[in-house]
């Protein structure tokens, strides 16, 4: 049965690259969906007596429900009608349209009266450009790695090989001791710790019941029974004991203290590739200055980056954030999984409401697609543009650090969506370094900023005994890196 060949649409622009439709839909074609979707269910349905689709309609809606028939009816017909609107107002969508309002006359149960809906549609990201080749100014800075910085690294790769060694003697700082403890808080019937031989490393830094309790423990000698009452921190992940006194009892059973192996070329020997101490030192320092190169280039993208977002004007609709929103939500929450925490579980631990998580997930999706719209609106501007090869060239390095190299470059080159991911990943690459190019430029600085030293360790020293802790990983990986692997 043909449809009619227009819907009657008024098109109305709205802030933030958005256009509302108002659309209505004559009563003909809401009975035709109606009758249409009657058919389509008939076939489903059985009728005792009859074969299926042959019993009288009557029949079928009372077993179907006249509610069920119009779902089905809308289902179908929503969809094809707004996009007829969009073609008929030529609507350039950037983005699916959102239905947000579906008026049904009430006598439709009965028979049909017409339909009317708005529905909202995502047009192109506005992006106007400021003046970046004479606004933008970054400084630079040198990375510079320190001996305090190398010999801290050693420190804690020493203390990550020593050995705990018993000692009959009072506790000082930095020993490991054994002990009971129970900890109350008053009209709590639930203890704040309760532990038999527990191990501690005596060390305020570290993680400790309340403050005060590793001070609490300087002085102790094996056997020895200690009471004291210490104040639980304000953000005490258990609400109902924070900020109120607790009662601690104590006994200790022993102390070890800790002995740091030698430094000499045997130590440099056994923790790496390293034939004496000072192929040890050097390859310390190469570490830290790959990093210190790090974290200065991450600082200048992330300046020049805030630059370029702030002199220029950038208009999108707002589902982008709600789909990179949703994208980072699920992204945290499986690497949160991946270490045995649900979310809820893991908002508890560091002290969080949903709402509040949410909606920091929401003010950094807005900040990445205002920076992603910028940085492409540059790349256009700028002319970048990627090569073949050099799109092979990237699958190859990230497929170089899978367990089957060869097969996963193969498996990549023959697949358009990831060829396409690591184009867009290049050419994000290549116009980051050409507005870094421009925002160091010499010409535009006045000389390099002061120089802020910031310690950086290496990976197997960063955790101490003291401080192991879990933690739900931020989502890092590019994503051609994700989908290649």
């Amino acid at each position: 049965m043909p449809r009619s060949a227009r819907v009657k649409v008024s098109s109305t622009e709205l802030p933030s690259r958005q256009v509302a439709l108002d659309i209505e839909v004559e009563q003909e074609r809401l009975d035709r969906a109606i009758d249409e979707a009657y058919r389509r269910l008939s076939g489903r349905v059985d009728v005792p007596g009859f074969r299926r689709g042959k019993a009288p309609r009557p029949m079928v809606e009372r077993l179907i429900g006249r509610d069920r028939i119009v779902e089905e009816a809308l289902d179908q017909l929503v969809p094809d009608v707004v996009t007829e609107a969009i073609q008929q107002e030529k609507v350039e969508a950037y983005t699916r349209p959102r239905v947000e309002t579906i008026e049904l006359d009430p006598s439709t149960r009965t028979e049909g009266t017409g339909l009317r809906l708005k529905a909202v549609v995502g047009l192109a990201p506005k992006v106007e450009l400021g003046d970046y080749k004479g606004d933008l100014r970054v400084s630079s800075e040198h990375a510079s790695v320190t001996d305090e910085q190398i010999d801290g690294v050693i420190q804690r790769l020493r203390e990550s090989y020593s050995q705990w060694a018993p000692v009959e003697r009072a506790v000082q700082l930095g020993d490991r001791v054994g002990l009971d403890l129970l900890a109350t808080v008053e009209d709590e019937p639930k203890a704040l710790a309760d532990s038999k031989e527990a191990e501690y490393v005596v060390d305020p830094s570290g993680a400790q019941p309340a403050p005060g309790f590793a001070d609490q423990l300087i002085g102790m000698r094996p056997g020895e029974e200690k009471m004291f009452t210490l104040t639980v921190p304000d953000d005490y992940r258990e609400k109902s004991f924070a900020g109120k006194p607790a009662h601690f009892n104590v006994t200790l059973h022993w102390v070890k203290e800790r002995e740091l192996p030698a430094l000499d070329d045997e130590f440099a020997q056994q923790v790496g590739d390293y034939s004496d101490v000072a192929g040890l030192r050097a390859g310390i320092e190469s570490q830290l200055r790959a990093r210190e190169e790090e974290r200065v280039r991450e600082q200048l993208e992330e300046a020049a980056m805030s630059q370029l977002v702030e002199i220029s004007s950038i208009e999108f609709p707002p589902q982008l954030v709600e789909h990179q929103a949703q994208h980072m939500l699920e992204t945290f929450t499986r690497n949160v999984e991946q270490q045995g925490l649900q979310l809820p579980q893991y908002l508890r631990l560091v002290g969080k409401e949903q709402a509040t998580f949410e909606e920091e997930i929401r003010s950094e999706a807005e900040s990445r697609v205002r920076r992603s719209l910028a940085l492409d609106a540059f790349a256009d501007a700028e002319q970048i543009g990627v090569e073949q090869q050099e799109v092979e060239d990237e699958v190859r390095r990230v497929a170089a650090g899978a367990a089957e190299a060869d097969a996963v470059e193969r498996l990549a080159m023959t697949n358009p969506a990831t060829l396409q991911r690591v184009q867009e990943v290049a050419r994000e690459r290549k116009a980051m370094a050409r507005l870094l190019e421009l925002a160091t430029a010499p010409s535009r600085n006045g000389g390099p900023q002061p120089r802020k030293n910031r310690e950086k360790t290496a990976e197997r020293a960063e955790t101490s005994d003291t401080g192991k802790q879990s933690r739900a990983a931020e989502p890092v990986a590019p994503v051609a890196e994700e989908e290649l692997r």
